[in-house]
Protein backbone atom coordinates (compact mmCIF):
# COMPACT_ATOMS: atom_id res chain seq x y z
CA UNK A 1 0.00 0.00 0.00
CA UNK A 2 2.97 2.33 1.22
CA UNK A 3 4.10 1.83 -2.60
CA UNK A 4 1.82 2.35 -4.33
CA UNK A 5 0.63 5.29 -2.35
CA UNK A 6 4.57 6.50 -3.46
CA UNK A 7 4.23 5.91 -6.91
CA UNK A 8 1.00 7.97 -6.89
CA UNK A 9 2.44 10.68 -4.39
CA UNK A 10 5.75 11.14 -7.14
CA UNK A 11 3.24 10.83 -10.27
CA UNK A 12 1.78 13.83 -9.11
CA UNK A 13 4.68 16.06 -8.04
CA UNK A 14 6.24 14.96 -11.33
CA UNK A 15 2.72 16.33 -13.10
CA UNK A 16 2.85 19.52 -11.03
CA UNK A 17 6.71 20.64 -12.11
CA UNK A 18 6.28 19.84 -15.25
CA UNK A 19 3.03 21.91 -15.43
CA UNK A 20 1.43 19.21 -17.70
CA UNK A 21 -2.36 19.42 -17.61
CA UNK A 22 -3.57 17.30 -20.89
CA UNK A 23 -1.58 14.49 -19.72
CA UNK A 24 -2.48 14.66 -15.89
CA UNK A 25 -6.15 14.76 -15.83
CA UNK A 26 -7.26 18.24 -17.56
CA UNK A 27 -8.12 18.99 -20.67
CA UNK A 28 -7.28 22.80 -20.11
CA UNK A 29 -4.39 24.28 -22.07
CA UNK A 30 -2.75 27.77 -22.73
CA UNK A 31 -1.68 29.65 -25.58
CA UNK A 32 1.13 32.68 -26.22
CA UNK A 33 0.51 35.51 -27.94
CA UNK A 34 3.58 34.63 -30.81
CA UNK A 35 3.91 38.55 -31.21
CA UNK A 36 5.24 39.02 -27.77
CA UNK A 37 9.00 38.14 -27.40
CA UNK A 38 10.04 35.89 -24.97
CA UNK A 39 9.53 36.75 -20.88
CA UNK A 40 11.99 37.82 -18.63
CA UNK A 41 12.01 36.01 -15.12
CA UNK A 42 13.23 38.72 -12.25
CA UNK A 43 16.46 37.94 -12.64
CA UNK A 44 16.02 39.41 -16.50
CA UNK A 45 16.87 35.98 -17.33
CA UNK A 46 15.06 34.68 -20.83
CA UNK A 47 12.02 32.14 -19.81
CA UNK A 48 12.23 28.48 -20.97
CA UNK A 49 9.48 26.54 -22.03
CA UNK A 50 8.14 23.52 -20.23
CA UNK A 51 9.82 20.39 -20.32
CA UNK A 52 13.66 19.14 -19.72
CA UNK A 53 16.44 21.96 -19.88
CA UNK A 54 19.07 20.86 -22.70
CA UNK A 55 22.61 21.37 -21.27
CA UNK A 56 21.97 20.73 -17.73
CA UNK A 57 24.04 19.40 -15.64
CA UNK A 58 22.94 17.67 -12.46
CA UNK A 59 25.91 17.62 -9.68
CA UNK A 60 26.40 14.87 -7.19
CA UNK A 61 23.14 15.14 -4.51
CA UNK A 62 23.93 15.75 -0.92
CA UNK A 63 22.25 14.55 1.42
CA UNK A 64 23.18 14.38 5.65
CA UNK A 65 21.16 13.25 8.26
CA UNK A 66 19.57 15.65 10.31
CA UNK A 67 20.55 18.52 8.38
CA UNK A 68 17.20 20.11 8.35
CA UNK A 69 15.17 21.57 5.90
CA UNK A 70 12.34 21.60 3.81
CA UNK A 71 11.74 20.30 0.48
CA UNK A 72 10.97 22.76 -2.01
CA UNK A 73 8.64 23.13 -4.94
CA UNK A 74 11.31 25.39 -7.35
CA UNK A 75 15.01 25.98 -7.37
CA UNK A 76 16.89 28.80 -6.04
CA UNK A 77 19.04 30.32 -7.85
CA UNK A 78 22.79 30.40 -6.73
CA UNK A 79 25.02 32.65 -9.08
CA UNK A 80 26.78 34.47 -6.46
CA UNK A 81 28.14 34.03 -2.99
CA UNK A 82 25.56 35.55 -1.08
CA UNK A 83 22.71 33.23 -2.76
CA UNK A 84 24.68 30.82 -1.98
CA UNK A 85 24.77 31.77 1.87
CA UNK A 86 21.52 32.61 2.07
CA UNK A 87 20.36 28.94 0.55
CA UNK A 88 22.64 27.55 3.23
CA UNK A 89 21.10 29.26 6.32
CA UNK A 90 18.39 26.76 6.11
CA UNK A 91 20.55 23.99 7.39
CA UNK A 92 20.91 23.16 11.05
CA UNK A 93 24.48 21.74 10.62
CA UNK A 94 27.50 23.86 9.41
CA UNK A 95 28.41 20.73 7.54
CA UNK A 96 25.89 20.39 4.99
CA UNK A 97 26.98 24.46 4.15
CA UNK A 98 30.46 23.27 3.91
CA UNK A 99 29.40 20.06 1.68
CA UNK A 100 27.47 22.41 -0.56
CA UNK A 101 29.84 25.07 -0.96
CA UNK A 102 32.76 22.74 -1.71
CA UNK A 103 30.98 21.41 -4.30
CA UNK A 104 29.69 24.60 -6.12
CA UNK A 105 32.55 26.71 -5.18
CA UNK A 106 34.30 27.08 -8.59
CA UNK A 107 31.02 26.68 -10.75
CA UNK A 108 29.43 30.26 -8.95
CA UNK A 109 29.46 33.25 -11.67
CA UNK A 110 30.66 31.06 -14.00
CA UNK A 111 30.38 32.93 -17.46
CA UNK A 112 27.79 31.43 -19.47
CA UNK A 113 26.34 29.21 -16.96
CA UNK A 114 23.69 29.75 -14.03
CA UNK A 115 23.69 27.36 -10.57
CA UNK A 116 20.36 26.32 -8.68
CA UNK A 117 20.05 24.30 -5.25
CA UNK A 118 17.04 22.67 -4.04
CA UNK A 119 16.26 20.18 -1.42
CA UNK A 120 14.22 17.32 -2.84
CA UNK A 121 13.69 15.11 -0.34
CA UNK A 122 13.80 15.02 3.53
CA UNK A 123 12.60 11.94 4.74
CA UNK A 124 14.14 8.14 4.88
CA UNK A 125 14.95 7.77 1.33
CA UNK A 126 17.81 9.00 -0.76
CA UNK A 127 16.81 9.49 -4.47
CA UNK A 128 19.67 8.25 -6.72
CA UNK A 129 20.02 11.05 -9.03
CA UNK A 130 17.24 14.41 -10.16
CA UNK A 131 16.18 15.57 -13.36
CA UNK A 132 16.40 19.52 -14.53
CA UNK A 133 12.87 20.74 -15.94
CA UNK A 134 10.89 23.46 -15.51
CA UNK A 135 7.54 23.63 -14.95
CA UNK A 136 4.32 25.06 -16.45
CA UNK A 137 4.85 28.47 -14.63
CA UNK A 138 8.57 28.95 -15.84
CA UNK A 139 10.25 27.89 -12.74
CA UNK A 140 13.38 25.54 -12.79
CA UNK A 141 12.49 22.02 -10.76
CA UNK A 142 14.94 19.59 -10.13
CA UNK A 143 13.05 16.19 -9.89
CA UNK A 144 14.41 13.79 -7.81
CA UNK A 145 14.32 10.45 -9.07
CA UNK A 146 12.02 7.65 -7.67
CA UNK A 147 13.86 5.26 -4.91
CA UNK A 148 13.82 1.84 -6.05
CA UNK A 149 13.47 0.15 -2.78
CA UNK A 150 11.80 3.12 0.27
CA UNK A 151 12.44 2.69 3.52
CA UNK A 152 9.21 1.83 5.28
CA UNK A 153 10.67 3.44 8.81
CA UNK A 154 13.76 5.41 10.00
CA UNK A 155 15.72 6.71 12.80
CA UNK A 156 16.25 10.38 11.71
CA UNK A 157 15.55 12.31 8.47
CA UNK A 158 17.64 12.55 5.41
CA UNK A 159 18.01 15.80 4.14
CA UNK A 160 18.81 15.43 0.25
CA UNK A 161 20.21 18.90 -1.68
CA UNK A 162 20.02 18.77 -5.55
CA UNK A 163 22.48 21.51 -7.33
CA UNK A 164 22.88 21.91 -10.95
CA UNK A 165 24.34 23.78 -13.63
CA UNK A 166 22.50 25.40 -16.23
CA UNK A 167 23.41 26.99 -19.84
CA UNK A 168 21.90 30.61 -19.73
CA UNK A 169 19.75 30.98 -22.46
Amino acid sequence: MRRTLGKLTASALACLALGLTAGCGSSSSTATDPGQGPASDPAGLPSRTPGTIEGAKVLPLISMTGAGGQPQRTATQLNSTPDLKAFARQFRVPAMWHRIDSEVGDKIGKPGHQLVGQIVAVGCDRPPGADVVVNGDGDIVLMPHEVASPLEECLAAVTTVALAVLPRS
